[in-house]
């Protein structure tokens, strides 16, 4: 049997991610670690977070553009006072400096990756 140093461009492809966050509002966060992957020079970060039901993402703005794929759950996202609805399918962008929330408030938990990367506003 022979054991492998290295790991191999298929393990690679697996994207794994750091240890989870639990923030004080119930919020989990882990962001993947793609340098311990075969994609360690993508041109962006991502994170994978849960918002428990009836629970809400504390709100948010930075000088990054963002993407949200919502993969469980569905609820309500808020950007600029400006509201709708999300479910599984769901893929919101974000410009820089926009403030965005989203709530957990249809008695479910929402999963939901988050993309992000700098870059000047068009």
């Amino acid at each position: 049997m022979t054991v492998h140093q290295q790991p191999t461009e298929a393990y690679r492809a697996l994207l794994p991610f750091l240890p989870t966050e639990v923030e004080p509002d119930g919020v989990t966060v882990a962001e993947a670690d793609f340098a311990r992957s075969c994609f360690s020079s993508v041109p962006f970060k991502m994170a994978r977070f849960t918002v428990p039901p009836g629970g809400t993402s504390s709100p948010d703005q930075h000088a990054v553009r963002e993407i949200w794929v919502v993969q469980a759950g569905s609820g309500t996202l808020v950007v600029d006072g400006e509201r709708s609805s999300v479910a599984p399918g769901s893929v919101v962008g974000f410009p820089s400096q926009s403030v965005h929330e989203v709530f957990a408030d249809r008695g479910e938990e929402l999963v939901i990756f988050s993309f992000w990367w700098s870059a000047p506003d068009a």
